[in-house]
């Protein structure tokens, strides 16, 4: 046990003698997580920039532009018919609402003229534009309905209506769905580098027989069984400073909530740790020098992470790949 446990400390002594090694280990996965961060920290809904192009002159194309200029979430700002299609273009407007000529005299009449939705974004943006739009027409058309194209019974109903007008009460509510694709993504870079560590903490082993150091220890009263054990010990121990320090980090530092408790995830990590340093020791003894090893690693890295995760969430693949899943770590 004293040879295992000095084969150790000189294994973690040459590790992390090396700077770059310790940004590897450590920083690297705090990178990961602070990446996360930075790709959902904007994921948030945003305001919708409208232009109001508005060429009827009545009162009820005034006050639907005033509808939509109430609408939260909802930036409006008048724009001139010349000024439509650059701005859509630079990106200054999301879309634009045009309001025909004649608009109100078409809801006095009973037959609403069409009010336009123009936007380069699809049908993702002028979706919701258009819900709120035609609720509000879908309620005139309802009450010129039922004033029969009596204009003084529709200016009252229309009055009452306004007045009447159903308020709510909003309250804010927290998007867990971000807070769970950061958590998700914050776990596939940590897994990603705990495999990423684990391969190159066990790939010293090939360094050591090419500097003959590995066979200058076995000279001493060490067996191959405690050399390989050192080593497993010792890539298993940076994982459990990479858990550690990334669980900190989360917790009290990114305040992500991961959902499941410390103890649990760590235990979760360390079996993953436990994988990884297997997979890294299989890739080593498979390898006959450095070179080899350094290309067989990503190769099985990288697909296992695509399979597991690690990139995108499982339930994006197709079946077939998402059964596949199961068999990588």
């Amino acid at each position: 046990m004293r040879n295992v446990l000095l084969i150790i400390q000189n294994i973690l002594k040459v590790t992390f003698r090396k700077k770059g090694n310790i940004l590897i280990y450590i920083f690297l996965p705090l990178a990961g997580v602070i990446l996360s961060i930075l790709i959902y920290s904007g994921a948030g809904s945003s305001a919708l920039r409208i232009g109001l192009l508005d060429h009827d002159s009545g009162h009820l194309a005034g006050d639907l532009g005033a509808m939509l200029a109430a609408t939260e979430n909802f930036k409006i700002s008048e724009v001139d018919e010349s000024e439509v299609n650059n701005r859509l273009l630079n990106w200054e407007l999301d879309a634009v609402v045009v309001i025909p000529a004649g608009f109100s005299e078409s809801i006095y009449s009973g037959e609403p003229e069409k009010v336009s939705v123009i936007s380069v974004k699809g049908q993702d943006t002028t979706i919701w534009i258009e819900q709120v739009l035609n609720n509000q027409i879908a309620s005139l058309y309802k009450l010129s309905r039922a004033a029969k194209g009596d204009r003084a019974m529709f200016d009252k109903l229309y009055g009452q209506y306004r007045v009447g007008r159903i308020k709510f009460d909003i309250v804010e509510l927290e998007d867990k769905m971000t807070g769970k694709n950061m958590t998700l993504t914050s776990m596939g870079f940590l897994v990603m580098f705990i495999m990423l560590g684990a391969n190159l903490i066990t790939s010293l082993i090939l360094k050591e027989k090419r500097d003959r150091t590995y066979y200058r220890i076995c000279s001493a009263p060490v067996n191959s069984r405690q050399y390989i054990v050192a080593n497993s010990i010792s890539a298993l121990l940076i994982v459990m400073l990479q858990v550690i320090l990334i669980q900190f980090a989360m917790e009290f530092v990114f305040r992500i909530n991961t959902g499941v408790s410390h103890i649990l995830l760590f235990t979760i990590l360390m079996m993953f740790g436990a994988a990884a340093v297997g997979l890294g020791l299989l890739i080593t003894a498979f390898s006959g020098s450095s070179y080899m090893a350094g290309t067989l690693s990503p190769l099985i890295m990288t697909p296992t992470c695509m399979l597991g995760g690690c990139y995108w969430s499982v339930d994006m693949m197709p079946e077939f790949m998402q059964k596949i899943s199961y068999f990588v770590p």
